[in-house]
């Protein structure tokens, strides 16, 4: 089959996904869990407790009232589920993933009053991992009519426009990353002043494969002269974006103790800009009723922009009653203010309409956080539970919902210097998703699962 080759199909996927999409998703991938098996097990309500190495990432602040050496180490494991129904059928798919979570150190310094205490580490703070699959007959619409078709020419024509055997997966991976460097210092006696410095780094491997079957063979026919294509058997379609991003990031925080039993918290983040290197490609691959080659289209690019994430504000405090800690925190951020600082890589859009429609879309966000941890009469152990949600930044939630996480978690102190920490997060929600190679609503059913461990050193 002779063809000529446009770039017609590559123009409509590039402006979808690699001009809008991606740049606007890019800011809401994935799960930020944070830093440390005893903060999480506590549902991440740290920002008035924060006096262990994970107060790097929770409040700064709060490392002041660390008065030994400490080294950190921590693993995490997740684990997703995702059900999905399309059309008449329901499809099942999960993954698992195992990283390193933190690996740091805490070091006090000798001093005649008060305290002066320095941390560095690195903390994988949020994963981008995400598992989808579809397949179904999809009797009202094919990409097959709007992006194989074009390609022979836009005088080219098909009756192909449904009933083809739709099958699609999607696969997302990847992690944004913090090596930070704190201290903290009491400016008088039980009130604390803190700085993290944090340099972000991370990346993000989104790919998805479509795939269309003439299972039933209902087209078979072929007519060059009258520019008609209707003989497919199948044909396939992959799309791999990898984003790459880093930033520098400064959070401040503060650290009150009120008499023995409480604790007052406080951090604030600023803007923080985000540089984002994107390369894309993708690959159609057709295969027509007697021919046993296929036809085979490839591109790829890159594009690269900036952007600005807004203030992230949040207070928290603890209070200790006998043997049992009770903590919360609350954040609040203006995703409305978020702002692309670049041009779009697509003209039809500029940077100004771009940031307009983004604060007609977004809203602020606030998250709750509640924890409690119990000590263990007789034992060196303790137990934890927490409870957070995750509000989404979207003005519209049929299609990005809010989300509602449980933890739990527990210790065993071994000797006098050893302390082993493990936590577990579970979630679950439904969310309706679409795209623009099906033209169709599925329904996926997600399940996320997230065990972390923590060993810490004191000496």
């Amino acid at each position: 089959m002779n063809t000529k080759i446009y770039l017609f199909s590559f123009v409509i996927s590039l402006v979808l996904v690699s001009g809008i999409y991606s740049q606007e998703e890019i800011m809401f991938l994935g799960h930020e869990m944070g830093v440390g098996a005893r903060a999480i097990g506590m549902g991440g309500a740290f920002v008035g407790i924060a006096d262990d190495y994970s107060a790097i990432y929770w409040n700064p602040a709060g490392l002041g009232q660390i008065r030994r050496y400490e080294v950190n180490t921590g693993f995490s494991h997740n684990k997703l589920f995702n059900s999905t129904q399309f059309f008449d059928n329901k499809s099942a798919v999960q993954a698992g993933y195992s990283r390193l979570n933190s690996i740091g150190i805490v070091l006090p310094m000798p001093t005649y009053q008060g305290s002066m205490v320095f941390a560095v580490g690195y903390h994988k703070v949020r994963d981008f991992d995400n598992v989808m699959e579809l397949g179904a007959v999809n009797p009202n619409y094919a990409a097959f009519q709007d992006l194989v078709v074009p390609t022979y020419g836009q005088e080219w024509t098909t009756d192909i426009t449904g009933d083809l055997y739709q099958q699609e997966t999607v696969d997302e991976s990847g992690s944004r990353n913090h090596f930070s460097l704190a201290g903290s210092i009491e400016l008088q006696e039980n009130f604390w002043f803190g700085a993290s410095v944090n340099f972000v780094s991370g990346k993000s491997n989104y790919h998805l494969d479509l795939a269309e079957y003439d299972d039933d063979n209902i087209y078979s026919y072929y007519n060059e002269n009258e520019k008609i294509m209707s003989d497919l058997d199948f044909w396939t379609y992959d799309q791999s974006i990898i984003s790459d991003f880093k930033a520098a990031q400064i959070k401040l925080g503060v650290m009150y103790q009120v008499g023995r039993a409480m604790r007052l918290g406080a951090t604030v983040t600023p803007p923080t800009r985000y540089t984002v290197k994107e390369r894309w490609s993708e690959t159609q691959k057709e295969f027509y009723d007697g021919f046993e080659v296929p036809e085979i289209l490839a591109n790829g690019g890159e594009v690269s922009y900036e952007y600005s994430e807004p203030f992230i504000f949040s207070a928290g405090g603890s209070l200790k009653l006998l043997n049992v800690l009770l903590s919360g925190t609350v954040e609040f951020q203006d995703w409305a203010q978020v702002r692309f600082l670049t041009e779009p890589s697509v003209s039809w859009i500029s940077k100004d309409e771009l940031n307009w429609r983004l604060s007609r879309d977004l809203r602020s966000v606030t998250r709750f956080r509640l924890g409690a941890e119990m000590a263990i009469p007789l034992l060196p152990a303790k137990v934890r539970a927490g409870y957070f949600n995750d509000p989404s930044a979207y003005r519209f939630l049929q299609h990005k919902p809010n989300k509602h996480f449980v933890t739990a978690g527990t210790s065993l102190l071994l000797g006098r210097q050893v302390m082993v920490d493990l936590a577990y997060i579970y979630g679950g929600w439904q969310e309706e998703t679409s795209d623009d190679l099906t033209m169709a609503t599925a329904l996926e059913d997600k399940e996320y699962k997230k065990f972390v461990g923590t060993l810490s050193v004191r000496f």
